[in-house]
């Protein structure tokens, strides 16, 4: 008796699959499941990240402090006024800007839809992973499998999606489509 090419493929084999350990980043791997229509979409996201492109870039854990001082007074934005060169304290821009450094990322904005809240096109946000979105937090959504940065607002049980520009409308979600909450942004960095 013959057997089936079937009975002699798959299923768990002892030694058989990635070494625990192993690879690029030497700790255990998990799969995950990905819709097919993004692939692609992942894949791309991933050579442009192993590449450092601007896309989401995460906060270096090992980035080194650097203090900077802080002057004792404050710059009028009305009239001047004579300030003095005293130095009050000093600033660790890591530990000012970012709460959880492990779970902190920077990405860049593409469009004007949040410009009424201070975000512009081209502008960086430092967007933190840990942070459990809340009412009125400004949040990066994925809707369709594209990132996207609105006004979370919860009501009951409804939940909108709200653009700070009057030219864009408010997403809103019914009953059965999942909305995905990829981070809670902190803060903004923009250029003047």
């Amino acid at each position: 008796m013959t057997e089936s090419p079937k009975s002699r493929r798959g299923g768990h084999r002892p030694g058989a699959g990635r070494k625990p350990g192993t690879g690029a980043y030497s700790e255990p791997t998990k799969p995950i499941r990905v819709p097919e229509s993004q692939i692609d979409t992942i894949l791309d996201y991933l050579l442009a990240y192993r590449k450092k492109a601007p896309a989401a870039r995460p906060i270096a854990s090992n980035t080194p402090r650097s203090a900077i001082p802080v002057m004792s007074h404050r710059v009028p934005a009305g009239f001047p006024s004579p300030a003095d060169d005293y130095v009050q304290d000093r600033v660790d821009l890591n530990e000012h800007l970012i709460l959880h450094r492990e779970t902190s990322f920077i990405l860049r904005v593409s469009g004007w839809s949040m410009m009424g809240a201070g975000i512009h096109d081209g502008d960086e946000l430092i967007v933190d992973r840990a942070i459990d979105p809340m009412d009125g937090h400004v949040v990066v959504a994925v809707i369709d499998g594209e990132l996207t940065v609105k006004r979370l607002r919860k009501s009951g049980k409804t939940i909108r999606l709200v653009a700070e520009n009057p030219e864009y409308p408010d997403i809103g979600f019914s009953d059965g489509e999942e909305l995905v909450i990829w981070g809670v942004v902190t803060r903004v960095l923009h250029k003047v």
